[in-house]
């Protein structure tokens, strides 16, 4: 009896062994998806964390096995990520590479583990007085058999739906309201068309209202060119202008710029969305279009990038020059890159001046200001707000942003408005802007169409209001 309760102390010693090699020395690191894992488990309460450095972690109470499973992301390949995004339903090629990838990282941890564990239970039984190879193999035995119990309850017991009640720590306690606010705008893509529809029957009232007050109606040879700017990868703005270009039968849609946000490798299909617009695309970059997306953009099929060039759309000559700054990577300061345009705006005066637009496109009006009195009109955007003004006969008009701020109203609830404008063109002149703002996409719309008068004239103004059921 007394050999018997010496190798059971051995043993359990083994096993005390074994679950403490588990969670000081025991882990297992390997390529997951776009990204490295590190997976660890120690003694503690029967959670799973999930660590995102520097962003906090999300932890459930995912079994009842006194064992807590961490797997944490040391590093995320952009570049990658990038190539899943491209492919057919990245949603579905991602989770099916991230379970490929992590069936053998945690077989690996599994018997890394058990080989660790082993180790420990017959170092700790050598070290037993009276010293035996039998009690080196019985600690041995013990340490394995206690970590094969501990991760084999985890395991069998383990609820993945546990994470639909998670715990948020660090930056990440604000994702569940995110989640919440991104869900609400992807819903809203589904009303788009209905919404863009209504505008587009109830804008007839509009347009009747606007020629009376205009004494006529616009010449049946308008061409109608649709105006947006900031999208900053909000594809929900990009549904939007989509669909007022059909409905509104525009012969080309002019982004002045921001079409992009922070400056990564095009994200999340942008550019396969602009490949999907009905008509040519006029993109002049802004300040947070990287160099790197210009060149990618410009290869869209139906992307023309205006840099220095003239498009001509029905006989409207439009000269697009590009932000020449570049600040989302924060190497450029706000007022350098002011002090840039200010610079670069004589430069572009003097395009103006040898090409002879009829329309400057700018992002930045900083950008313009020298050409005012130069060109008729000058389109910008950047500023976020709508604008329209009359300088040395120079009529300059700003868009708010078509991207409702852009990704910053999905992780915000700003409660911003998609906005663009229409602008209409008899020959080569201006005669009307119809500008658009949907609140939300689910909620109201207003159109504000403005005859433009020769200068010194006021303009002529007429609004419609309209909400849905």
């Amino acid at each position: 009896m007394r050999r018997g309760f010496a190798f059971l102390l051995v043993a359990l010693l083994g096993a005390a062994a074994g679950l403490l090699s588990l969670g000081l020395i025991t882990s297992a690191q390997g390529r997951v998806g776009p990204g490295r894992v590190a997976v660890r488990a120690h003694l503690g309460s029967g959670r799973t964390e999930l660590r995102l450095p520097p962003l906090g972690q999300i932890s459930a109470a995912t079994h009842l096995a006194p064992v807590t499973l961490t797997a944490q992301v040391n590093e995320v390949s952009i570049d990658r990520l990038q190539d899943l995004l491209k492919a057919d339903a990245p949603a579905d090629r991602l989770q099916s590479e991230v379970a490929a990838d992590l069936e053998p990282l945690l077989r690996s941890f599994a018997w890394r583990a058990l080989l660790v564990a082993a180790l420990a239970g017959a170092l700790a039984g050598a070290l037993v007085p009276r010293r035996r190879w039998t009690y080196a193999l019985t600690g041995s035995a013990g340490a394995v058999l206690a970590v094969v119990g501990l991760l084999g309850g985890a395991w069998h017991g383990y609820d993945a739906r546990a994470f639909e009640r998670a715990r948020f720590e660090g930056p990440l306690e604000r994702a569940p309201d995110l989640l919440a606010t991104v869900r609400q705008h992807v819903d809203d893509i589904s009303t788009v068309r209905k919404r863009v529809q209504t505008l587009g029957e109830q804008v007839a009232e509009l347009y009747s209202v606007a020629s009376s007050q205009a004494g006529g109606p616009l010449s049946g040879d308008e061409v109608r060119i649709l105006h947006i700017s900031d999208i900053h990868s909000n594809p929900l703005g990009l549904e939007v202008a989509r669909r007022l270009a059909e409905q509104f039968k525009v012969a080309a849609i002019l982004d002045t710029g921001d079409l992009t946000s922070y400056g990564l490798p095009i994200k999340a299909r942008i550019g396969d969305l602009v490949g999907t617009m009905p008509v040519p695309y006029l993109l002049v970059p802004g300040n947070h279009d990287s160099p790197e997306n210009r060149r990618t953009l410009a290869a869209v099929h139906n992307v023309q990038l205006l840099d220095g060039t003239v498009a001509d759309v029905g006989g409207v000559r439009i000269l697009g020059v590009a932000d020449p700054t570049f600040t989302a990577s924060n190497e450029v300061s706000t007022d350098e890159a002011a002090a840039v345009k200010e610079a670069q705006a004589p430069v572009v005066a003097g395009q103006v001046q040898a090409l002879r637009p009829d329309v400057l496109a700018v992002h930045d009006p900083l950008l313009g200001e020298a050409s005012e009195s130069h060109v008729p009109l000058i389109v910008a955007g950047h500023l976020h707000k709508n604008s329209a003004e009359r300088k040395s006969g120079t009529l300059i008009l700003t868009v708010g942003s078509t991207g409702a701020t852009g990704l910053g109203s999905f992780t915000v609830d700003t409660g911003s408005s998609y906005e663009a404008e229409l602008l209409h063109f008899v020959g080569h002149d201006l005669v009307a802007v119809d500008r658009i703002d949907l609140h939300g996409v689910g909620g109201a719309f207003r159109v504000e169409r403005q005859i433009v008068a020769p200068a010194g004239e006021a303009p002529e103004l007429a609004t419609q209001d309209g909400r849905l059921p």
